[in-house]
């Protein structure tokens, strides 16, 4: 029989993580800035690689998007079958859930390409911000394929929150209205709101554990100049409005809400 940790042996645990990890830590900021040098430069050659690919990173997103509509199709052709027939609803739902997550990943995806694509059509080669010779038609091109993008994915959110309140008639809220989630979300019964508050819960371990990997990353890699200062007050910055946001709800729901019926 496992018996419960005393008090004692966590904190020794905790102890002894903590030592372990910052002499790798140490060691790990000791060798990035011995090898400040070769890093900037390697550095420099992956972003110009990844520069050079240009309007060839929006291809991903229309891939993307390509899934997105394909699973919306499958919904959407079991919708007739879904009132009366579950296994024809269970089908659907899932369809329309892939479909709404693909377009999803193809928002987040479109800033990438947009991020990495336009470093390529408006700088010089030598990080000088002007559109480089001849680059009118490939910055004519972004801009196509950035609203040609953005439009197919709000037309697939809509389709498809349209699609699904069709097997969930009491869903309400519109995509295009800012208060789309807030309506949506008043709209779900208790076992769909439990749901989306594990699945919230889940994101906000795994950032959890992302936000600090990444601020180590960026702390060792300063100390060789490749991480500048306003990446790490981005990074960090998101990172404390993900603490603070949590932080600040728990205190209204469990200070702020009594204070009022007071």
């Amino acid at each position: 029989m496992k018996t419960k940790s005393s008090g004692k042996s966590v904190y020794i645990r905790f102890a002894v993580s903590m030592l372990i990890w910052a002499a790798v830590g140490a060691v790990a900021g000791f060798l990035t800035v011995m090898a400040g040098k070769n890093l900037l430069e390697t550095s420099a050659n992956v972003n110009q690689a990844l520069a050079s690919f240009g309007l060839w990173w929006f291809a991903p997103g229309y891939l993307l998007l390509l899934a997105s509509t394909v699973f919306y199709f499958q919904g959407k052709g079991l919708l007739p079958r879904a009132k009366t027939e579950d296994t024809a609803f269970r089908e659907a739902d899932r369809r329309l859930c892939q479909a709404m997550a693909f377009s999803v990943a193809a928002m987040v995806w479109l800033f990438i390409a947009l991020g990495i694509g336009i470093q390529q059509e408006w700088t010089d080669g030598q990080g000088s911000h002007v559109l480089r010779a001849g680059g009118w038609t490939g910055a004519l091109l972004l801009l196509v394929s950035l609203v040609v993008q953005l439009v197919w994915i709000t037309v697939m959110q809509v389709v498809t929150v349209k699609a699904t309140k069709v097997i969930y008639p009491e869903k309400r809220g519109n995509v295009l209205d800012t208060k789309f989630q807030k309506d949506w979300y008043q709209s779900c019964d208790e076992a769909e709101r439990r749901q989306i508050g594990q699945c919230s819960y889940f994101s906000f371990q795994v950032m959890s554990v992302i936000f600090p990997l990444v601020m180590l990353a960026l702390v060792l890699l300063a100390g060789s100049g490749m991480a500048q200062p306003t990446w790490i007050l981005l990074v960090g910055g998101l990172w404390m409005a993900q603490q603070m946001s949590y932080q600040g709800m728990a205190y209204y729901l469990d200070h702020g809400k009594q204070r009022n019926r007071e």
